[in-house]
């Protein structure tokens, strides 16, 4: 089986229009939050695997906002304040897609990062004493 260079793991799919939608979609499933409280749950959750920064988090809420999978708002309507998302239909809908074929995504991923671990930590077989 031929490998895939680091560099497919590392750069290539664990990207912020791949992973962090899902992420978003079902954190939101469990419980309504806003942008802070989210990249919050996403770096516990990866363990500081994948970058969280309001750069990536908050132009992505506004696009599954205008996309009708989320709604959000404000603490305070009439002033400018901390903004509270929830999921919508349209958004579970979406996240059930898009569950039903990330498995095996996340299996590549979960490969790739053992076969990273094992050529750089498992004893050789050919090593010569």
């Amino acid at each position: 089986m031929a490998r895939k260079p680091i560099e497919t793991v590392v750069q290539g799919p664990i990207k912020s229009k791949t992973v962090f939608p899902v992420l978003i979609l079902h954190m939101l499933a469990e419980a309504p939050d806003h942008g802070s409280g989210l990249m919050a749950r996403i770096e516990a959750l990866c363990e500081g695997l994948l970058a969280v920064n309001t750069n990536t988090i908050y132009p992505l809420l506004r696009r599954l906002e205008e996309r009708g999978f989320i709604v959000g708002e404000w603490e305070h309507p009439t002033k400018r304040s901390r903004r509270n998302y929830r999921i919508t239909d349209a958004g579970i809908e979406r996240l059930d897609r898009i569950k039903s074929g990330m498995l095996p995504y996340l299996d590549m991923l979960a490969a790739s990062v053992a076969r990273l671990r094992d050529e750089l930590y498992a004893p050789q077989n050919n090593a010569v004493a």
